[in-house]
Formats: structure tokens, C-alpha cells, sequence
């Protein structure tokens, strides 16, 4: 008796030919464009969860390549977006020293 495990979600390309190499079976379709764009969205949360239960340079690696796939769908050049990067770090800094904003007095003009 076979046992199907339902996944529905988006998969790295080569892993219907991975499963078939296994000696298993597997269903797939190709996502439109609208149905893609939301499963990258709904992948870098999974990705991210399991970079925070589980930290380390693959997990990493996972949410960076599901990012690319998002940069990619909105044509986005990588060069480019690593420009804007730097570029707001030499203006606004980066996020290394760790600093939480509570609040922002404003005091009123006289």
C-alpha cells in the first residue's frame, strides 16, 4: 500500500528528479506567476523559521536563494540591489551594534 505525504508548497527545481531517482513517485504542477510570487513569500518564512530553530550557514543559504527567486520575479538586478545596500549602510548604518529605538521625543517649535 502506497503512503502519500501532502506537501503543497514550492520545492527547489530538481526535486521531482531527485524523488524519481529514489525509486519514488510524486505529483507537481507549475505555479502561475500570482500563485509563485505568494509561495517564494510564504517560502522565506519557512525559511526562516528553520534558520531560527536551527542556525547555521545552510539555513542561511536557503533564505538567500528564496530572496534571489524574489528579486528575479520583480526583475530586480542583483548588482543593483547590492548597490542600494551599500549605499544605506554608509548612510544609515547597519544593524551591528545592536541598538533598539524606544521612542523619539519631539519637542515642540517655538
Amino acid at each position: 500500500m502506497k503512503r502519500e505525504i501532502i506537501y503543497n508548497k514550492l520545492v527547489r527545481d530538481m526535486i521531482p528528479e531527485i524523488i524519481e531517482k529514489d525509486n519514488r513517485e510524486c505529483e507537481f504542477y507549475i505555479a502561475s506567476e500570482d500563485e509563485y510570487i505568494n509561495q517564494l513569500y510564504s517560502k522565506v518564512v519557512e525559511e526562516l523559521n528553520e534558520f531560527k530553530a536551527n542556525p547555521c550557514e545552510e539555513e542561511m543559504a536557503d533564505i538567500l536563494e528564496v530572496l534571489s527567486a524574489i528579486g528575479k520575479h520583480y526583475n530586480f538586478e542583483e548588482d543593483s540591489v547590492q548597490r542600494i545596500r551599500y549605499n544605506k549602510n554608509q548612510e544609515r548604518g547597519k544593524f551591528d551594534k545592536r541598538i533598539i529605538l524606544q521612542k523619539v521625543m519631539v519637542h515642540p517649535m517655538a
